[in-house]
């Protein structure tokens, strides 16, 4: 099967040598077959080849089995003499210089990783075949934020997520439109989201969730923002308060007779009960 569908997984310069498979993974043995490539500094292509380079990255996963790709690449000259490059390795949609995953893989994990704390995330990767720790998971979110700063929209959204669920929280900041992380604040203080707001006045719209921490600071630094609940913490109002609409009627006592000619099961109804002792 997946001789068939190995070439629409991996871009064209790749040729697929093997394919070892095992009870819980596949290993991809691909070779480079490109024939030019941009210097990564000074952009400008080259065609002369310098030698090979062997790299091993994690990809997304096959039905549910993880996936190694051992990866041939070409590394090349930079025939500009004002770049400071010298030689460099070959870099494309599929896999960046020095990552230990592929560009998808990566993305996919940062999308797991902005709506569950970390441990929960590394918990859920593992499950689907991808193996992750804690500390690497946590420095690529910092490290994607860093690569978006300055890229803000006129829309985000602002929640907390879990460092360590309990101990210590963090503020992650998306863009609405491109759903993308642009920053990730240490800390889920009023005046740490507040500061940051300020610093980024073009911003009309934000959806939160319930904290007054972030109700109050995005009123402050951002007075005419408009400010939405996300559709989770809607619903999770919807919920709460038709608890406490069936706490009012639902009995509190349910008093049951032994006697089995007695009446049924008698209810007496919270408001009723709370009406008698008011009396």
């Amino acid at each position: 099967m997946l001789t068939n569908i190995h070439e629409n997984f991996f871009p064209k310069q790749y040729k697929v040598i093997h394919i070892y498979e095992s009870t819980d993974s596949y290993e991809f043995w691909l070779e480079s077959t490109g024939t030019e490539n941009k210097c990564p500094k000074c952009e400008r292509e080259s065609r002369r080849m310098h030698g090979y380079q062997q790299r091993t990255a994690r990809d997304l996963p096959i039905l549910g089995k993880g996936v190694t790709l051992d990866i041939t690449q070409k590394k090349y000259y930079c025939d500009n003499k004002d770049c400071e490059v010298g030689i460099f390795t070959e870099a494309n949609e599929l896999i960046v210089p020095y990552s230990q995953f592929t560009v998808r893989c990566r993305e996919y994990m940062l999308r797991v990783a902005a709506v569950v704390s970390s441990e929960a995330a590394v918990k859920i990767l593992a499950y689907q075949g991808i193996k992750v720790s804690g500390d690497t998971l946590l420095n690529m979110v910092r490290l994607a934020g860093a690569e978006y700063k300055g890229k803000i929209g006129a829309k985000i959204g602002i929640d907390d997520w879990a460092y360590r669920k309990g101990q210590k929280y963090g503020t992650l900041i998306c863009d609405l439109e491109t759903h993308k992380i642009i920053d990730v604040l240490e800390g889920r203080e009023g005046e740490v989201i507040e500061k940051w707001l300020q610093a980024h006045s073009g911003i009309d719209t934000v959806s939160r969730d319930r904290a007054n921490a972030y109700s109050s600071a995005v009123s402050k630094a951002l007075p005419d923002a408009v400010q939405i609940a996300d559709r989770f913490h809607i619903t999770q109002n919807l919920l709460e308060a038709l608890k406490e609409t069936m706490r009012t009627y639902m009995p509190e006592i349910i008093s049951v007779s032994n006697d089995e000619e007695a009446e049924a099961v008698k209810i007496v109804p919270q408001h009723s009960i709370k009406k008698h002792e008011n009396d």
